[in-house]
């Protein structure tokens, strides 16, 4: 008798997998339209190759600024800062008398502001136009997250510093435009 009890749930066991399984996949994928193309071979449009030029900071990814200026922009002690994630985006975390302040940078060469923008007005984050070293930029709120302010510049694709404290009270927009005028400085 008992043998009969689990036989029916073991195959309702398994059939549940199996339909997990298919749903899981047909739920993960999709088609996208384009041609792949690798990294850099600027099949997306024309190669920045004046950047260097333009924007001599932006070429320097992670070490566009010194951790030393990261934690003074923000208000830490320099001793009080690492770098938690360096690829696509860098990204550091300082210790300020406040509290923990996340710090992100990102540069996407092939990018746009008008991306950026659109990424922003999705979220829902309150966004302002303005000029940050003489550059088209937005500065974006995000009033969920103690006041996390992002700031993104049209300069050779889209440049961007984000500033989130892990506690209300910090003037994350002020300390993330102030990271960017000297991201944008052309004489360092």
């Amino acid at each position: 008798m008992g043998r009969a009890v689990k036989r029916p749930l073991t195959v309702v066991i398994a059939l549940l997998a199996a339909l997990t399984m298919v749903l899981g996949v047909q739920g993960c994928s999709r088609s996208v339209d384009g041609t792949a193309a690798k990294a850099g071979s600027g099949s997306a449009g024309p190669r920045n190759n004046d950047s260097e030029k333009t924007y001599p900071n932006l070429l320097k990814e992670c070490d566009v600024l010194t951790e030393d200026i990261l934690a003074e922009t923000v208000g830490a002690d320099p001793l009080d800062i690492q770098s938690t994630f360096v690829g696509a985006v860098c990204r550091w975390q300082a210790a300020n008398p406040s509290g923990l302040v996340d710090i992100t940078r990102f540069w996407f060469e092939l990018g746009s502001l008008d991306t950026e923008r659109a990424v922003a007005e999705e979220m829902k984050f309150p966004i302002e136009e303005r000029r940050v070293a003489g550059v088209q930029s937005i500065v974006m709120k995000n009033p969920a997250a103690n006041g996390a302010c992002g700031v993104a510049s049209d300069a050779s694709g889209v440049v961007g510093w984000w500033v989130n404290p892990q506690a209300p009270g910090i003037d994350a927009c002020a300390m993330a435009i102030k990271l960017m005028e000297l991201t944008l400085a052309t004489n360092s």
